[in-house]
């Protein structure tokens, strides 16, 4: 269970997520909106380089209206055509008016031509090169939230929503996608072919989406008249592309079932490819990073997340693509409902424990980012970048929101309230309330407190539970309270309906109670001591539980009930760290048949620091043979950083285990450290030099190698960071790791070895490989390199500005590192600052990876 920390801290990490400059974020003015874009774009692979001609059909909401401003950043040869206007360009924003007013409704064209070459973000370009001679021909676009301004002008918000038209000019040969229908193609005399897709349906900016290049196909059939088909670059297969994406129709037909609103959209196109960084619901055109194109091993670990992203992505054809986000401040609408809607296909594919399971991972991935990094309301308009609201509030956060009002109003009403939500905002734009009185038409209830207390303040319950019984009365007694509230961070004391149950004779009993203020006992006629006692056995509530009642209830709690019964007695008994518990739960496991107890139990046990459970451990990791179950139980066994448990691992990893696995295995080698045998150690060095399907196990050894903290780990690790072309023997899919694994080293090294190893890092900042320079980011933030604050600094200044913020953050707490060390602050002063430093290496790498994010999750 979560500890409720001391208010204090609340106050200071609510602080943490925006900035003292952060300032309130609207929607733009709309006199003038873009209705129509037509897009004529000659995209020249080779050269990295696309030349544009986009005419804006520009309409006026109200009479007067005269000026719009396109968002265009670095764009070269820049000209604007149309009747009766004035333009200005300064670098990032078109300002185009005209000398007449429109009338309400009219409407007038502006054409703008322009060139960009390989620009900073949102237009990716991938091709052979000496570096990587084997990388694909392509060119995709990547957009959200605001880096579509980086290649066509736009008004970059996704209040904003014209229809779209492409014509896309490139080499002959070359497959060519964008959102819509296709309407046809015409070849060229100079071996060019121009392509056309039109999209009827409002799209913004941060949705428009294109693909270029050499790409395999896979067909997989229609659903209700739109074709589904899968893309990617070689070496993939139409085969890798079936085995990582062929459930999409059942998934497709299960939504618009569940929803019931049919399919919005002309097609449902899904393509993958290198750089992507996650996935996204562009309209009509899914993109992926190719990373979770699987081979026959890596879909044993990793073919359900694909499947969960996959879902994801689908919702947001509704969720976010239908309905669009009236303004940022918003977005759980969109990734809070797509996260939740995995959930479902979950409870739909695999049934109600699988789903429970489900929503207490998202619980749990919320808690520890409100308790370790920040708290913040999940609808907020203070932001530095809207890019950072792409958190564990947003995701897993929302959609354990979403849970807890279909739990309230029931299925017979939720469901029916959210189609006509969907209905009523079809082709439109949505904002929070918008849902709720979809809810509160539905339901007749009045549902504002809830938004405001779960959705517009910071926080969430924390919860003391108490449980004792009395015989001579034939009385139980529960005591509840809430530790959480503090007026001055804006964290509010709830309004909760608790339900607790208890169990006499193997009959269940349930009570609701009333919690309207900070406390509340319970008293109810009991005919015996029951033998078990829960607190909201049903997850009804998004909540930190402090309660324990009792050892012999919580062993047979093990055995007994539902999954979220067993994991929570797991996780209760194993923080006694007694061996007595320890070996209840390991006998407990060896009968477990669902994966996820399995999962939270050895993260439980790794936790406690029992001594008791490292034999445990050794055992678990001896036995277990589920794929789910394998990676997490790695990482949590190998944390004890015990020599009798990493025996057992590498047993499994010489007998073969697949990659996710095989990279927790070598990470938990190198942190034996210095017990760390020779012959373990040469089998790190030797894994770390092949880069293997995706760089999987690769980055698992080298970041072993980094923990291992061997005389030599840092020169091989600074190998490991070159380019083939330099002589390295990893590509750019392992070198990030290397980059990073090298950083989190330096932190221990002897000056001249930390030297070198800062110096090899700030040249990484001007890499080839956008990963590797984002990866050395977070390898000099995880060295403490106060001397490289200048280098991040620069580096930060070629950035898009939602990832320009996170970088010039990290540059700042090393400044205030530097600082504090120069002016003898004290050593919790400087612990803080330590701290804040690496929790923007974590927000880097979350930026970075987004899903969640997945959730994430995670967009």
């Amino acid at each position: 269970m979560t500890i409720a920390r001391e208010h204090v801290h609340c106050c200071r990490r609510v602080a943490d997520f925006a900035s003292a400059e952060a300032v309130d974020h609207y929607p733009p003015d709309r006199g003038l909106t873009s209705a129509h874009v037509d897009l004529a774009l000659a995209v020249d692979l080779a050269t990295r380089t696309c030349v544009g001609a986009v005419t804006h059909t520009v309409q006026a909401q109200r009479a007067g209206a005269r000026s719009i401003r396109l968002d265009a950043v670095g764009f070269a040869d820049v000209s604007v055509e149309g009747a009766g206007l004035r333009w200005s360009y300064d670098g990032e924003v078109i300002a185009v008016a005209w000398t007449e007013p429109f009338a309400a409704g009219e409407s007038r064209a502006v054409a703008v031509r322009y060139r960009v070459v390989e620009p900073a973000s949102g237009l990716l370009f991938a091709g052979p090169s000496e570096i990587s001679p084997a990388a694909p021909w392509l060119a995709a676009t990547d957009n959200e939230t605001e880096r579509a301004r980086h290649w066509f002008p736009c008004v970059d918000h996704p209040s904003v929503r014209p229809t779209l038209s492409f014509h896309l000019r490139a080499a002959a040969g070359f497959t060519c996608l964008a959102n819509g229908a296709l309407v046809g193609a015409d070849s060229h005399e100079d071996g060019t072919v121009t392509t056309h897709w039109r999209l009827d349906q409002g799209c913004p900016s941060y949705l428009t989406c294109f693909v270029i290049g050499e790409l395999v196909r896979c067909d997989d059939g229609e659903v209700d008249g739109a074709p589904i088909a899968y893309f990617a670059p070689r070496p993939f297969t139409a085969e890798d592309l079936r085995r990582s994406f062929g459930r999409t129709a059942a998934m497709l037909r299960w939504m618009i079932d569940r929803l019931g609103v049919p399919f919005p959209f002309p097609k449902y196109f899904q393509f993958a490819a290198p750089g992507i960084g996650g996935a996204m619901e562009n309209i009509s055109l899914v993109s992926w990073d190719d990373m979770f194109v699987l081979d026959e091993a890596l879909a044993q670990e990793w073919g359900r997340l694909v499947d969960q992203i996959n879902a994801h992505e689908m919702a947001h054809s509704y969720f976010g693509d239908l309905v669009v986000i009236r303004d940022f401040a918003d977005a759980w609408l969109k990734e809070s409902w797509a996260t939740y809607m995995e959930a479902c296909w979950i409870e739909h594919a695999y049934g109600a424990e699988e789903y429970a399971y489900e929503i207490y991972e998202c619980a749990q991935r919320y808690l520890h980012e409100a308790d370790e990094r920040y708290l913040r309301p999940i609808v907020t308009r203070r932001f530095d970048s809207s890019w950072q609201l792409f958190d564990a509030h947003l995701y897993p956060g929302g959609a354990v929101r979403l849970h807890m009002l279909r739990r309230l109003l029931g299925d017979e009403v939720f469901w029916p309230a959210v189609r006509d939500y969907l209905l009523a905002h079809s082709g439109g734009l949505a904002d929070t309330d918008d849902l709720r009185k979809a809810f509160e038409a539905r339901s007749g209830r009045s549902l504002a407190r809830f938004f405001d207390e779960w959705l517009r303040s910071p926080g969430y319950p924390k919860l003391k539970a108490s449980f004792s019984y009395d015989p001579g009365r034939g009385e139980g007694c529960f005591e509840l309270e809430q530790t959480q509230a503090d007026p001055k961070a804006g964290i509010p004391c709830f309004e909760l309906d608790v339900e607790v149950a208890w169990t006499i004779g193997g009959v269940e009993s349930r009570q609701v109670v009333a919690l309207r203020g900070a406390k509340r006992s319970f008293t109810a006629a009991m005919k015996g001591d029951p033998e078990a006692v829960r607190i909201d056995p049903e997850q009804k509530l998004l909540c930190a539980l402090e309660f324990n009642p009792g050892e012999p209830r919580l062993r047979a709690q093990l055995r007994g009930g539902d999954v979220i019964g067993r994991i929570v007695a797991g996780k209760t008994l194993a923080k006694t760290g007694t061996r007595a518990n320890v070996e209840a739960i390991a006998a407990a496991w060896a009968t477990e048949p669902f994966w996820g107890v399995r999962v939270e139990w050895a993260r439980a046990l790794a936790d406690s620091g029992a001594l008791a459970a490292g034999p445990a451990m050794a055992e678990m990791v001896a036995r277990e043979r589920d794929p789910l179950v394998l990676e997490p139980l790695l990482r949590a066994a190998g944390s004890l950083r015990e020599p009798a448990v990493v025996a057992a691992i590498e047993a499994r990893l010489a007998a073969g285990l697949p990659y996710r696995a095989s990279q927790a295995a070598y990470e938990a080698m190198g942190a034996l450290r210095e017990r760390l045998p020779a012959a373990g150690l040469a089998r790190l060095i030797e894994a770390s030099a092949r880069e293997g399907f995706g760089g999987i196990v690769a980055a698992g050894a080298l970041r072993g190698l980094a923990a291992s903290r061997a005389p030599e780990a840092a020169a091989i690790l600074t190998a490991r960071t070159r380019t083939l072309q330099e002589g390295g023997t990893l590509g750019d899919r392992a070198r990030p790791a290397a980059a990073l694994a090298l950083g989190q080293l330096a932190r221990v090294l002897e000056r001249r070895e930390r030297e070198a190893a800062i110096e090899r890092l700030c040249a990484l900042l001007r890499d080839p490989a956008p990963r590797v320079r984002e990866a050395a980011v977070q390898g000099l933030s995880a060295a403490g390199a106060v001397e490289a604050a200048e280098a991040i600094e620069a580096y930060a200044a070629g950035l898009a500005a939602q990832y320009r913020v996170g970088a010039r953050r990290v540059a700042s707490s090393l400044r205030q590192a530097a600082a504090g060390a120069r002016f003898g602050a004290g050593e919790a002063q400087l612990t803080a600052l330590q701290e804040k430093v690496r929790r923007l290496e974590d927000e880097l790498g979350r930026l970075r990876d987004r899903v969640d994010a997945q959730e994430g999750r995670e967009r």
